[in-house]
C-alpha cells in the first residue's frame, strides 16, 4: 500500500533560491538597486548585438530583465524596471537615435512592450505573493517543528536522519548537523540496533501511524552513552512516491520515577500496615498473658500503644526520613522536666530503631513512676548519650540512671516490660545491660550506628528482617 503525498514533509525540503530572493525583497535598496542593474544589463546586451538583431524588436532584451527584477524585488521594482526599459528601448534603440521622439511604428512598438511588461509584472507579482505565502506556512511549520516539546525525528527509507528537532537535540546530548545523514541506530542501544532494524523494515513493508512498542520497554541512547526510557510514535510522510517515517520521541523518564514512586509508597504501605499489626498483636498478648486485673491491662496497653503513636507521629512530621530521639525523650517524659536530665541525644534514628527506643522509653518512664525516681519528689532521671565514630562507622551509647527514688528490688519474675528491655533490645544493639542496682535502676544500651542512624537519604522501606521480626520480643 502507497503512502499518499503530505504537504507537510515539502516543509522539511531547503529552498534556498527563494530565501535569497525574500531576502533582498525586504532591502528596499536592494530590490530597487537589482531593477536598475537588470535593466543595465540588458541595455548593454542589447547594444553588444546591434546589427545581430532583427529590425523592429527593440524591447525583447527587456523583457527578461522586468520579470527578474518582479521576482526578486517584487511588484514595485518590476514598475520602476518596465519605466527605465521603456526610457531606454526610446532613446537608444528606436529612430530617431538618441532622441525621446519616435515615429508611428515606434509608438505601436512601444505600446505593445508597454502592455506586455505591464502584464508580465502583474502576473509575476501575483506568482510572488503565492510563493511568500507558502514561504510563511514554510517557517511556520519549521517553527512548530523545532519548537515541539516532543523530540521529532524525520528518517528515510534508508534509516539515515533527514531532520531533527531542537527537543530531540537535548534529549540526544547532539547538535544537529550530528545527526543529519547519520542512520537513526546512532540513537538506539547497541544491544537492541538489529531488533530495531527488523522492526523498521516491518513498518516500512505496512506504513500506517503507529505506537513502536507500545507496552514494552524501549530506551533512548543519548551521545556520553547513557540511556534512558522513550515512547515513540511513528507517522509515515510521502512526497513524490518516497516513504520517510516522522518518529515523535518522549522521554519518560520522570513518568518512570512517578511511576516507581507510587509502587514504593504502595509497597511501603503494605509493608508498614503489617508491621504494625504485628507490633500490636505481639504487645497486646504479651500484655494480656500478665496476672493483671482488666482494668491493669488496658492502663499498660493503652500506655505502650499510645508511646508507638507518639514515636510515629514524630516519624511522620519528620517525612518518615527518621526520628529524634531526643524530641522522642521529650514527649514521653513531658511534666518531668525538673526530674529529669537529658544529655547527647540529638541523634535522628531510623523508624524501625525509634518504635524499639519508643517501647523501651516507655517502661523505663512507666517504671520510674511507679516504683523508681519519679515516684518520689526528690528522685532524679539521668538520660545521657554518647556518639563515638570511627573510620565512616562508629557507636552510640545510651544510658538511663534513677537517683534519690525508693530503694530498688529485683522483680520475681519476668514480665513483658523485662522482654522488651532486654530480649527485644538485644535484636538491635550490640549489648544490653539492665541493673537493678539498690540505689536506683541502671540501664546501658551499645548500638551500632549502621544499624539504627537514618542517613540524608534514608529508605523509608526498610529490610524486611528489622520489620518483621516484631521487636516485642518472645517467651
Amino acid at each position: 500500500m502507497g503512502v499518499p503525498d503530505v504537504p507537510f514533509s515539502a516543509s522539511f525540503e531547503d529552498h534556498p533560491v527563494i530565501e535569497r530572493a525574500l531576502r533582498v525583497r525586504q532591502n528596499p535598496i536592494a530590490a530597487y538597486g537589482m531593477a536598475v542593474v537588470a535593466v543595465a544589463v540588458a541595455t548593454l546586451a542589447r547594444w553588444a548585438l546591434d546589427g545581430q538583431m532583427v529590425e523592429g524588436v527593440p524591447f525583447i532584451f527587456y523583457f527578461p530583465a522586468i520579470i527578474i527584477a518582479t521576482l526578486v524585488g517584487g511588484f514595485w521594482p518590476g514598475l520602476l524596471a518596465t519605466a527605465l526599459s521603456t526610457a531606454a528601448a526610446v532613446y537608444f534603440f528606436l529612430p530617431p537615435l538618441f532622441s525621446l521622439e519616435f515615429d508611428q511604428r515606434g509608438a505601436v512598438s512601444l505600446l505593445l512592450f508597454i502592455m506586455m511588461s505591464g502584464i508580465n509584472v502583474t502576473v509575476v507579482a501575483l506568482l510572488d505573493s503565492a510563493v511568500e505565502r507558502f514561504m510563511r506556512q514554510v517557517q511556520s511549520v519549521r517553527v512548530l517543528f523545532d519548537s515541539a516539546p516532543a523530540g521529532l525525528v524525520v528518517v528515510d527509507q534508508q534509516g539515515l536522519i533527514t531532520l531533527v528537532n531542537g527537543s530531540a537535540e537535548m534529549q540526544f546530548g547532539y547538535e544537529r548537523r550530528e545527526l543529519v545523514g547519520k542512520n537513526i541506530e546512532v540513537l538506539l542501544p547497541v544491544a537492541r540496533v538489529a531488533q530495531h532494524r527488523k522492526a523498521r523494515e516491518a513498518f516500512l513493508r505496512k506504513p500506517v501511524a503507529r505506537a513502536m512498542g507500545a507496552g514494552r520497554d524501549l530506551r533512548g541512547r543519548r551521545k556520553d552513552g547513557s540511556e534512558f526510557p522513550i515512547e515513540i510514535g511513528l507517522h509515515p510522510v510521502g512526497r513524490k512516491g518516497r516513504i520517510a517515517v516522522l518518529a515523535t520521541i518522549i522521554d519518560i523518564s520522570d513518568r518512570k520515577k512517578v511511576q516507581e514512586g507510587q509502587n514504593f509508597i504502595v509497597r511501603e504501605l503494605h509493608h508498614r500496615t503489617q508491621n504494625l499489626f504485628a507490633v500490636f498483636q505481639a504487645i497486646a498478648s504479651r500484655t494480656i498473658d500478665e496476672s493483671k486485673t482488666a482494668t491493669e491491662i488496658k492502663d499498660v496497653l493503652n500506655g505502650r500503644i499510645q508511646a508507638l503513636a507518639r514515636a510515629y507521629a514524630i516519624a511522620e512530621d519528620s517525612g518518615w526520613e527518621g526520628v529524634s530521639l531526643a524530641a522522642m525523650l521529650d514527649r514521653e517524659l513531658a511534666g518531668f522536666s525538673k526530674c529529669v536530665k537529658i544529655d547527647g541525644c540529638d541523634i535522628t534514628v531510623s523508624s524501625s530503631a525509634a518504635q524499639q527506643f519508643a517501647l523501651i522509653i516507655h517502661e523505663l518512664a512507666t517504671n520510674a513512676l511507679k516504683y523508681g525516681a519519679l515516684s518520689v519528689p526528690d528522685g532524679l532521671v539521668s538520660i545521657a548519650g554518647k556518639i563515638d565514630r570511627l573510620n565512616g562507622s562508629g557507636t552510640f551509647s545510651f544510658a538511663w540512671r534513677e537517683t534519690g527514688g525508693p530503694p530498688v528490688t529485683a522483680p520475681t519474675r519476668k514480665g513483658f516490660g523485662s522482654v522488651i528491655l532486654v530480649d527485644s533490645a538485644k535484636q538491635f544493639s550490640q549489648n544490653v545491660v539492665l541493673d537493678y542496682a539498690r540505689q536506683g535502676l541502671c540501664y546501658d544500651l551499645q548500638l551500632q550506628l549502621s544499624a539504627i542512624e537514618a542517613s540524608k537519604a534514608v529508605s523509608i522501606h526498610e529490610s524486611s528482617t528489622t520489620h518483621g521480626d516484631v521487636h516485642a520480643g518472645s517467651d
